[in-house]
């Protein structure tokens, strides 16, 4: 078992734009234990949905390919793709695993109770996405996740 992590900053993220999405495989299966998810921008009155759902679809054209930071050094390269910052054709989401309503102010933080990760569908092109359902006004989201393989 291996941790890997991620981050980005999504500065104008558009209403159902994938902000970071975790592709695993029929054979690796990426199992979300941590997430960060705040703002960097100039804070004001504003709010959003955000969502983290399963995917059965890769998505095509990702702005950007994430990098991945090995916890563990000695650990293998990552079996995981990790795209964002919003897709040509969005990842299909699936199942919602968990709706975050979230203030701009505010920063929320998800850790997974060991051996109660979030995991995607054991197929290929499946994975997890956080995905921005809506903000009141567009304004930038700073993202970092951490999973197991």
């Amino acid at each position: 078992m291996a941790l890997y992590a991620t981050r980005t900053n999504f500065t104008a993220p558009a209403a159902n734009d994938t902000i970071i999405h975790l592709k695993g495989s029929a054979t690796i299966r990426p199992r979300l234990a941590e997430l960060i998810l705040g703002s960097d921008a100039a804070p004001v009155e504003q709010s959003g949905e955000y969502q983290i759902a399963r995917t059965s679809t890769a998505g095509t054209t990702p702005v950007a390919t994430l990098t991945v930071v090995k916890i563990d050094s000695f650990s293998p390269a990552a079996g995981t793709t990790v795209e964002g910052n919003g897709y040509t054709t969005e990842p299909t989401p699936g199942d919602l695993l968990m709706d975050i309503p979230l203030h701009q102010k505010a920063t929320f933080r998800f850790v997974a109770y060991p051996g109660r990760e979030l995991c995607q569908t054991p197929a290929a092109n499946a994975g997890i996405g956080l995905i921005n359902i809506g903000q009141s006004a567009v304004f930038s989201l700073n993202a970092s996740v951490i999973w197991v393989e």
